[in-house]
């Protein structure tokens, strides 16, 4: 019961959440210098005043601005984010366009870096301040720090071009045509297919882009596993389970690593959120038709009703996680009870 309450309240302030956001990203995008008039009329067009007020009136424009935020909020209580001013057709169907591109894409750059920051971390902990744990913390810093643009352009040069190793942009091969759509994810509607070589070469598309960005995940999680397990094992109940005889592997994996992965797990869905946000650079540069594309065009043509939805849809994946990452918590350590 007490659960459910709590759940109950999160979908609750979800949705208070939300209009708090809309309304600071419609303010913040009418404070953006520029005019999605002159950004996406031609020049001879501009010059008839017919044609202006027409676009004005067709986007609403023309209405104050006061009229143009109830209007707004009226129409995203209906699930109806408007019609993108870029390419004419509402900015939903835009959205669940390029959305399961970046869940696909997202997905799979989080179980990289979950696995492999985990498994880092952990043998960084347990050969602390060994040659091994050096090399562990340079490769997490390394991943921290390096710019994701720049570490994709290093990918592409030498993996894809040089080596010929993987393929490179886009989703898949020219060999290949595009699954019909299922779940808008190509490995999964592949599969559907019954199409394994085209699967395959989805997955093979995915290493790439999916490095880069589990890069800088993957380092957080390495160094909040590393530090947490640390403290965790110089606590009184380890050192009283490894003096009953308890092996290293036992005292791991049985008493310290669940309460260690606790801040990790944070530190996971933060990352599944920036991720499914879309990574703008990235997607750019690989030519990955998601969410993070899409904003760039928008914000390049002044596309407002698009640039809204695109900040609407990042802030409720974040506030879906942490609901998710907040139950979490109970059912890794039993102590945590909601309140």
């Amino acid at each position: 019961m007490e659960r459910l309450k709590f759940i109950g309240k999160r979908l609750v302030y979800l949705v208070i959440m939300l209009i708090g956001v809309a309304t600071l990203v419609f303010i913040l995008t009418k404070m953006v210098p520029g005019d999605p008039v002159t950004a996406n009329l031609s020049q001879r067009a501009l010059g008839d005043p017919e044609i202006v007020a027409a676009y004005k009136a067709k986007y609403g424009l023309d209405q104050p601005i006061y009229v143009q935020y109830v209007k707004y909020i009226q129409n995203l209580l209906k699930l109806d984010l408007g019609t993108s001013i870029r390419t004419n057709k509402p900015v939903l169907d835009e959205l669940s366009r390029c959305y399961p591109a970046t869940i696909e894409l997202a997905l799979f750059a989080i179980v990289i870096a979950a696995i492999l920051g985990i498994l880092f971390g952990i043998i960084s902990a347990i050969r602390r301040n060994s040659v091994i744990d050096q090399i562990v913390r340079a490769i997490s810093v390394t991943g921290v720090s390096i710019p994701s643009f720049w570490f994709a352009l290093l990918v592409l040069y030498f993996v894809y071009y040089k080596l010929h190793l993987l393929p490179g942009p886009g989703r898949l091969s020219n060999s290949f045509s595009a699954p019909a759509t299922v779940t808008g994810m190509y490995v999964i509607d592949s599969l559907i297919e019954g199409n394994i070589p085209k699967a395959l070469d989805a997955i093979s598309h995915l290493i790439l882009p999916g490095t880069v960005l589990a890069a800088f995940t993957m380092g957080l999680i390495t160094r909040t596993t590393r530090s947490n397990l640390l403290d965790v094992m110089s606590t009184d109940y380890i050192r009283t389970a490894r003096a009953k005889g308890l092996g290293r592997t036992g005292l791991i994996m049985r008493h310290a690593l669940g309460n260690a992965l606790i801040p990790v797990l944070t530190v996971i869905g933060l990352g599944l959120g920036n991720l499914l946000g879309g990574m703008v650079l990235v997607e750019t540069i690989f030519n990955w038709p998601g969410v993070g594309q899409f904003a760039y065009e928008s914000v390049l043509s002044n596309d407002f009703p698009a640039i809204i939805g695109v900040a609407l849809l990042i802030a409720l994946n974040y506030m879906i996680i942490n609901t998710v990452v907040d139950i979490l918590y109970g059912v890794i350590d039993p102590r945590v009870r909601c309140n």
